[in-house]
């Protein structure tokens, strides 16, 4: 495979490019080292993939965690073989950029900036809206929402990613501590609203899975959010929820009904255990009991041990603090909630329900289960595992959730700019006369 890009720098430098494969592995199969000059220069590195890509996976990586000035990308061609010039320029002769990714940083909390990227849509005049996008739990960077900030582009809507704390190049302790994070997509806000080429007042919040409980966060203290769509965000507060998502996973681990109700009293004794502070040797039996009666569900010492560690830190320990309920009762402006048939994680037939519970005062509220889809969106599961999805392409890349969440911000979006165009209005309240969706999406 070759991989002809554009790039350029501030001054001469020498950097390292590289191929790459898709996740959750990341394999690299060809690396190079070029020097940029302030001049646009074509570039070319070739390697062979060790296996079968995944269509869309390839990905041609520029690190630039050292790079003390400015670097930009052109586009990129990807090609089968070793194309010749001709080929190439035909390539690039056809291309029409739809939107202009642009580095930015972002101040958080003191001592924290975040590293982002600003996918700007080409060709467009004056400030435009913006979809501020979430990652989930994990050690997320940039990257996780390629098809729909293509879609947005196209449709003259920005869109910000940005690594996690601590991940890529944002600065900071890595933590999946939820007010941190909360903290700093609002931070994000902020940063997007200060930019001329933003339209702070359309400003929408997309977040996947832990990100569609921050989503709702950021809006419910901050009521000129324009819109927020949640992806597999779990919807419920504290420790009542927390031990129904316990006893949901162990269902779906085909524990037998008898021994499931044993273990979630357990692990709820364990973690209010962790939440009070007790000491070690009160601690102690707790985590002796929740082994054992791991171990009579049909789980292996090591695997009970394992499903102990899981729950042993101190993200869980703050679960009494979850309130993703109460902030989509709270929320006033347009949500759109969505969930998988497939989900092992987040349970639709669970999670949408309280969904439409929570969103039941909102006319601006909808909830959609799309059907034979897992937590990662993507087109073609069986199981909806994490093992599956390694192989179904780039997550949130089901043409469905593309075509739902593009048509979403489109019309949300427009709808908010001619309400206060020729209306002079200043709210989107009771602008909206979409109604929560019962039904299964195919």
């Amino acid at each position: 495979m070759d991989a002809v890009f554009w790039a350029r720098a501030e001054r001469p430098m020498a950097v390292t490019v590289g191929l790459q494969g898709g996740a959750p592995d990341y394999a690299r199969f060809a690396e190079a080292e070029v020097t940029l000059t302030p001049g646009w220069q074509q570039i070319r590195i070739s390697g062979i993939a060790p296996s079968a890509l995944a269509a869309d996976s390839q990905s041609l990586t520029v690190p630039l965690g050292l790079v003390s000035a400015s670097v930009t990308l052109g586009p990129v061609a990807f090609q089968r073989g070793t194309p010749d010039r001709d080929a190439v320029a035909k390539a690039f002769a056809s291309f029409r950029p739809v939107s202009i990714a642009t580095d930015v940083t972002i101040p958080s909390e003191p001592g924290v900036t975040l590293a982002g990227t600003l996918h700007l849509p080409a060709g467009r005049l004056g400030p435009v809206p913006i979809a501020v996008l979430i990652q989930g739990h994990g050690r997320n960077g940039r990257g996780g929402f390629s098809k729909i900030v293509k879609r947005l582009a196209a449709d003259g809507i920005a869109a910000l990613e940005y690594d996690k704390r601590g991940i890529g190049q944002s600065t900071g302790e890595y933590r999946e501590d939820i007010e941190r994070l909360t903290a700093d997509a609002a931070a994000a806000v902020a940063a997007m609203r200060r930019r001329p080429e933003i339209d702070g007042r359309r400003v929408a919040l997309v977040g996947h899975s832990q990100g569609g409980v921050i989503a709702p966060a950021v809006a419910a203290a901050d009521p000129s959010i324009a819109t927020v769509v949640t992806l597999s965000g779990s919807v419920g507060d504290g420790l009542p929820y927390l031990r129904q998502a316990l006893r949901d996973q162990m269902v779906a681990a085909r524990r037998p009904a008898a021994s499931i109700d044993p273990v979630v009293d357990a692990a709820i004794a364990f973690i209010k255990g962790r939440v009070d502070n007790l000491d070690a040797a009160s601690m102690a039996p707790l985590r002796a009991t929740l082994v054992t009666r791991l171990q009579a569900s049909g789980f292996t010492r090591t695997e009970s041990e394992v499903g102990l560690a899981l729950i042993d830190t101190e993200e869980v320990a703050r679960a009494p603090r979850l309130r993703s309920a109460s902030d989509l009762r709270a929320l006033r402006v347009p949500v759109l909630a969505v969930f998988g048939t497939l989900d092992p994680q987040v349970v639709a037939s669970r999670e949408a329900p309280a969904a439409r519970s929570a969103l039941a005062g909102n006319p601006c509220g909808q909830v959609v289960v799309l059907d034979g889809l897992s937590h990662w969106f993507q087109e073609g599961a069986t199981s909806g595992s994490f093992e599956e999805s390694a192989g179904l392409g780039p997550n949130l890349g089901s043409p469905r959730i593309v075509s739902l969440v593009g048509d979403w911000l489109r019309n949300r979006l427009a709808q908010l700019d001619a309400a206060r165009r020729y209306e002079g209005s200043t709210s989107f309240e009771n602008k909206c006369h979409t109604h929560s969706a019962t039904g299964v999406i195919r």
